[in-house]
């Protein structure tokens, strides 16, 4: 018999890796890709990271702090706690490119989850690598740093340990995970409810999957497990600092007047844009692949599918959770199990000759990937067109976006404004970490401190209204405006009397009373 030449046999010693999981392995690092790319917004990051320095100094605060417009002890819940603590924690360790890069993990890792859940429901890496590009593409607008990246391995986890025992691949033992992961995201961030809707789903899918007989559902006993399970996690919610309350401050939050009217992200999706667009897309092929399904969904399917697409409707906020449940789904709605002759003809042609090619074709893939990371791209030499997109915070280039009001506050501290700051309302959350305890500002993105009245003057003043009125009315010493977002205010203040301006950068400009 012929011996092996030393290159067959390393060849061998390879992991197999073929084509089809490539495409996977492509569309993962694709979306990992991106989600590198985009910037981080300041609204609902530096506040966040100013709150997990307070956690971390002195304890879980309950109060406004931040913004003189309201008395410094208006109640205020700082919900996402934990998450923000892990926030500060991070930064600590390694500054702000170490946060930025945990966003960018935790955003791989999600969709890494999405693919092996779609594979697993479908036995097809391709349409695997098909459900994360249409998962990822309708959440191209939430994906910047904040608490909410928290919630996305809880979510899935969840999901995905409920999916196989469902099908008889977890022993019950498996389920006391549950409540563990439970008990951490309910201090992470708000979306832990999800988590509870995604265990309803599949208590009452099961069960009526049960009273009907069909096949292959859960027996009694395994249902009495996944009851306990659920209960655990209903239980886990308690375990915060707010106990039972916790669920008033989402109902309380559910039904704040300024979130519902004046924020986009609890605004219903809309065709108009790139990710509502794909948002859209996404429910068409669910009715597609249900409709023309190889394999049929299960009641819990339809349950998980029909209630997560009812909350996206509702909100871009929950478009995300629809996205990761949905499409493994529509993976597994248009699989075909291939025959055992394909499958060993496929098997044999795609481990053969081109193991190496492939493994080298991965390597590329996952060093394209490392290469955008905090510490690396900016020595990429990225077009002058992407680097405009960012603020020049200091030891995070390339990092966070140009509407971070960097040159604005390190003004303000050189120069502190002696009384009132009124402020755009992104400024107010940089301001929040920047310059908290020493200054104040008007408001920031934690919109249901603000009662709505407040909201509807900052707008009116943002547009151009009454400004002098306002200033005069509030005692305003100074003004740190945006121009992007409020021009009417920029060209109402060069035209006021006793106003000079004092700073000019991008989009930032600031504005003192004369003298003042």
């Amino acid at each position: 018999m012929a011996q092996a030449s030393p290159s067959q046999e390393a060849t061998r010693a390879l992991p197999a890796l073929r084509l089809d999981q490539l495409w996977a392995l492509f569309a993962v690092c694709l979306v990992a890709a991106f989600i590198s790319l985009v910037p981080t917004g300041p609204n609902d990051f530096w506040w966040h990271l100013k709150a997990g320095e307070l956690v971390a100094t002195s304890g879980i605060p309950r109060t406004n702090l931040f913004a003189w417009s309201l008395p410094t002890d208006t109640p205020f819940v700082y919900q996402s706690w934990l998450g923000e603590w892990l926030f500060y924690q991070i930064y600590r360790l390694g500054g702000l490119p170490l946060v930025v890069f945990t966003r960018n993990l935790l955003g791989a890792a999600a969709y890494g989850l999405v693919a092996y859940e779609a594979w697993r429901r479908s036995g097809s890496w391709r349409l695997a690598a098909l459900a994360v590009v249409l998962a990822a593409a309708m959440t191209i607008n939430n994906l910047t740093t904040r608490t909410q990246n928290w919630s996305w391995l809880p979510f899935l986890g969840t999901l995905i340990l409920l999916g196989r025992y469902a099908e008889g691949r977890l022993a019950p033992r498996w389920l006391v995970a549950l409540p563990l992961i439970m008990a951490f995201w309910v201090n992470a961030h708000g979306a832990f409810v999800m988590g509870l809707l995604v265990a309803g789903a599949f208590v009452a899918g099961e069960t009526a999957r049960r009273l009907l007989r069909q096949p292959y559902g859960l027996p009694w006993p395994r249902l009495r497990a996944l009851y306990l399970a659920a209960a655990g996690m209903l239980a886990a919610t308690l375990l915060n600092p707010l106990g039972p309350g916790v669920y008033a401050y989402v109902l309380d939050l559910l039904g704040d007047a300024p979130s519902q009217a004046l924020i986009v992200e609890w605004q219903s999706p809309t065709p108009r844009n790139a990710a509502g667009a794909a948002f859209y897309l996404g429910v068409l092929a669910v009715i597609a692949a249900f409709a023309f399904a190889r394999r049929r969904p299960t009641i819990t399917d339809v349950l998980l599918v029909c209630g997560l697409a009812w909350q996206a409707f509702v909100g871009v906020r929950y478009v995300v959770w629809f996205g990761f449940a949905a499409m493994p789904i529509v993976a597994q709605s248009l699989a075909m199990p291939r025959s055992p002759h394909a499958a060993r003809a496929l098997s044999a042609r795609e481990r053969g000759a081109g193991g190496a090619a492939n493994l080298a074709t991965a390597a590329l893939l996952v060093l394209g990937v490392a290469v955008l990371q905090p510490w690396t791209k900016p020595l990429l030499g990225l077009p002058a067109a992407y680097q405009n997109l960012f603020a020049p915070v200091p030891g995070a280039p390339q990092l966070f976006s140009a509407d971070t009001p960097v040159g604005a506050v390190e003004h303000l501290r050189a120069t502190p404004c002696r009384g009132r700051i009124f402020n755009e309302m992104g400024y107010g959350s940089y301001m929040a970490w920047a310059l908290y305890p020493a200054a104040q500002h008007y408001i920031d993105p934690r919109v249901e401190l603000f009662p709505l009245e407040q909201w509807e003057e900052y707008a009116a003043v943002s547009e151009g209204r009454d400004v002098a009125a306002f200033l005069a009315r509030q005692q305003i010493a100074c003004v740190v405006l945006d121009t992007g977002e409020q021009p009417g205010l920029a060209r109402a203040m060069a035209l006021i009397p006793g106003w000079e301006q004092s700073f000019a950068e991008g989009r930032s400009q600031v504005w003192r009373r004369s003298g003042g």
